[in-house]
């Protein structure tokens, strides 16, 4: 892999760092895009319209909420203002010598978000053996969502940070009955900005050496160089590639169904 990267994104579009994710896969970057997104309700590959959304799609469009359609695994998920998306940046096979390692790669992503928890004061959190999160007693804190091509990975985390990202989950159906969403401000935890959040997160993120990048990541280099990694895809077939695949398995529902 090229070089550890790191970077945070205020007010971000979901569908923007997916294209970003592709871009620093295709370049064999290794590290964490962070961001703070824009309102999006977002469908997993096994989700539908028709059984996920308790309004319409009108609805969310008057409103301004995004609605995307994705490949990635997982449950519908809404994001907001006052959470954390992570979306990891890495090669299975690098990491593991294996393209395949799919539910290894999941299961240490949530170990490492569990040990943060922890370590940024959550008295406890447990895993569920169906849905890929993190739960207290009081709720869902954390969600895992990815799919793998050509052993890139793509997607990725949720955190809930404050109690004002967690209102728009009842625009959606809970996955499992009776299901509760919680952050970490609600845990008792004081939570400064998304930003500073992900950068506490990182180093306790061993999956994507998560220390290493945090200490080498060249972070203010690679936002003010962001335009010429843009430009560095009509260079790289592989990047297109990826850029095309994420575009062919994404739809978007603007202001007129169909748009």
């Amino acid at each position: 892999m090229k070089s550890n990267f790191f970077a945070f994104r205020a007010n971000y579009s979901y569908e923007e760092a997916l294209r970003f994710q592709g871009i620093l896969n295709s370049e064999d970057y290794c590290g964490l895009l962070a961001f703070e997104p824009l309102e999006t309700i977002t469908l997993g590959r096994a989700n539908s319209e028709e059984s996920d959304l308790l309004v319409s799609p009108e609805f969310l469009a008057q409103r301004g909420i995004q609605l995307l359609c994705t490949d990635r695994g997982g449950q519908t998920n809404y994001h907001s203002a006052g959470q954390l998306v992570g979306f990891p940046i890495g090669n299975l096979k690098a990491l593991y010598g294996d393209p395949r390692a799919v539910r290894r790669f999941t299961e240490e992503l949530l170990l490492g978000l569990a040990h943060a928890c922890a370590v940024l004061g959550v008295k406890s959190v447990r895993t569920h053996s169906d849905f890929p999160g993190l739960w207290t007693n009081r709720g869902q804190l954390a969600a895992v969502g990815i799919t793998v091509k050509d052993g890139y990975v793509f997607h990725g985390f949720t955190l809930n940070a404050t109690q004002a990202c967690t209102s728009g989950f009842s625009l959606i159906r809970s996955a499992i009955p009776n299901g509760a969403v919680t952050s970490l401000e609600q845990e008792g935890v004081a939570v400064g900005s998304i930003r500073e959040l992900a950068i506490r997160v990182l180093p306790y993120l061993s999956v994507i050496q998560g220390e290493k990048v945090h200490r080498l990541s060249k972070t203010v280099s690679y936002e003010s160089n962001y335009s010429h990694m843009v430009a560095a895809v009509s260079r790289s077939q592989m990047a297109m590639d990826h850029m095309r695949s994420n575009l062919e398995n994404i739809s978007f529902r603007g202001d007129v169904e169909g748009k």
